[in-house]
């Protein structure tokens, strides 16, 4: 084999080798958020402004990652942190919300996880006659319908995290 030829070889091989050895955090990769109002701060913090605010499904490009948060870039070009628990490697159908959904990102419940699941969504039909059996009071089914049609505005949610240190809020690597 004639030396330049081997040479170029050489070089394609060694070159090849050079790029599998990068680590991972230096190829972007696209990320979706998990739930609808995720918020893209301009800096490291959840107090941060806000430079975008991103809908279930939308595609971001994760240029770095820092602890539990990727700077990234969104679709209209703006860079800013967002917390890696809030954005998925596959695009999400359908989710979002507040409450204990919005800690998934899911509004549904798939049939597969509806025996725990029908514990927090209230007394239906199919578990009306277990609660009679049980001698369980009209007033505490009542109770657990209110508590599943309760909700809390946006804002509330993010006070409410902040107060207690929950969530983004609730310290690490910001």
């Amino acid at each position: 084999m004639p030396n330049h030829i081997f040479r170029v070889i050489f070089g394609v091989v060694l070159l090849t080798a050079a790029a599998w050895m990068l680590p991972a955090s230096n190829w972007a990769a696209i990320l979706y958020a998990k739930q609808d109002d995720v918020k893209v701060t301009a800096e490291k913090s959840p107090t941060s402004p806000v430079v975008a605010t991103l809908s279930l499904g939308d595609a971001v490009t994760v240029l770095a990652e820092d602890g539990r948060l990727a700077k990234v870039k969104v679709a209209n070009g703006k860079t800013g942190w967002v917390f890696k628990f809030r954005l998925a490697e596959a695009k999400p159908s359908s989710g979002g919300g507040l409450g204990l959904s919005g800690l998934t990102g899911k509004k549904t419940i798939a049939a597969r996880e509806a025996r725990a699941g029908g514990s927090i969504r209230g007394l239906k039909e199919s578990t009306e006659q277990y609660a009679k059996d049980k001698q369980i009071k009209k007033e505490h089914r009542e109770a657990v319908d209110r508590m599943e049609a309760f909700s809390i505005a946006p804002d509330e949610w993010m006070q409410f995290k902040k107060a207690g240190n929950l969530g983004e809020f609730s310290g690490g690597a910001q």
